[in-house]
């Protein structure tokens, strides 16, 4: 059963163009997502949400995924910050934004790009914490980070100080003094997800912000929940690009054994993800099965996007195509690069 209405879904397909190449609708996505429930599903009842558990959240993400994957990309950065407020220690930021998260009024946005990199020791952090007459103050620069709606927004990252003490997990407001919102960067796809670069000059940095003093060990601890719901892309994709396929196979039979070939594997990767979701810190255990699905799945969105070209032939190579083949093509080169990045998780198996 769909957690999707009927006329949410027409509006997707209708607009799922515009999301891929405009920002004409990106301040409105999040609160049409939130008008559906989405948010809520796996969040505590008592928190405000309906209940349900992980991968249920990630069952819904890839339902958005099947019409597109702009509104599939915003709802999991959303939906991982709200992940990621429940696991924190600090109530504050529970009770200031959940409620307003939950209904869409406040789009959130997970800066965490640098971090995933930071702690796989591939670059530095890009934010940094001075200190001075016993205040902190945050300088720097994050290239990317999705959902900055350009009313209200608020933003995780991690910050480094200038000693040896462990960086720290912010959750910063866009009202943040010295904080600056860029302009929307400039995508081939996935336009309308409002991503842009976050500048820190001077920004005094505020206890109430600060989600975990240890971000190596806060990261670890929810990166189960921040890789997990992150399939409901490749999820949503890869199973309208098997289902496109599979109106040809009556007649292009001949792609019958390779189709069959992409389903068991989508199968076996959800059952591994499913599984381990659903046994409480087992990717937290054994984080590289968990590095080596999100792999897998990038390779089974590769190879069932190469075979729905075929299965559509020169048709699917038409601009006039309703099938949304070309979109999806340029929606599966991203799931590639974003964080963490399938050679970025590669780099982290063969030095584990």
């Amino acid at each position: 059963m769909s957690v999707l209405s009927t006329s949410f879904i027409e509006w997707l397909q209708e607009n799922a163009e515009s999301l891929d190449q405009s920002n004409q609708h990106a301040d409105l996505l999040i609160r049409k997502i939130a008008a559906e429930n989405l948010f809520k599903i796996g969040v505590p009842t008592e928190l405000g949400g309906n209940g349900g558990n992980l991968v249920d959240a990630i069952k819904a993400i890839s339902e958005l995924g099947n019409h597109s994957l702009a509104a599939a990309f915003v709802s999991w950065g959303h939906r991982t910050f709200i992940e990621h407020i429940i696991a924190s220690k600090n109530p504050i930021p529970r009770e200031i934004y959940l409620a307003d998260l939950l209904s869409g009024n406040l789009t959130a946005g997970t800066g965490l790009s640098n971090a995933m990199k930071f702690l796989a020791g591939i670059e530095e952090l890009n934010v940094k914490i001075s200190e001075e007459n016993g205040k902190r103050y945050l300088n720097g620069r994050l290239p990317w980070v999705t959902n900055l709606r350009s009313d209200r927004f608020v933003a995780s990252f991690v910050a480094g100080f200038e000693d040896e003490r462990k960086p720290i997990v912010i959750a910063i407001p866009s009202t943040a003094q010295g904080l600056t919102r860029t302009k929307e960067l400039e995508f081939m796809s996935l336009q309308g997800t409002n991503t842009t670069a976050l500048i820190f000059e001077n920004v005094e940095l505020l206890d109430e912000w600060i989600l975990a003093d240890n971000a190596p060990e806060f990261l670890a601890a929810t990166r189960p929940a921040f890789l997990g719901l992150q399939f409901g892309l490749p999820f949503g994709l890869v199973e309208k690009s098997l289902a496109e396929i599979e109106k040809s196979l009556s007649f292009r039979a001949i792609l019958t054994s390779e189709w069959q070939t992409q389903v068991d594997a989508l199968n076996d990767i959800k059952t591994r993800l499913f599984n381990g979701l659903n046994d409480e810190g087992y990717f937290v255990r054994h984080p590289k099965e968990l590095f080596q699905a999100r792999i897998d799945i990038v390779n089974v969105v590769a190879q069932a996007i190469l075979l729905e070209l075929q299965a559509s032939g020169g048709r699917g190579y038409l601009k006039n195509d309703t099938s949304g083949f070309s979109r999806r093509w340029k929606e599966a080169a991203f799931l590639p690069v974003v964080t963490p990045s399938a050679v970025q998780l590669r780099i982290v198996l063969a030095n584990c």
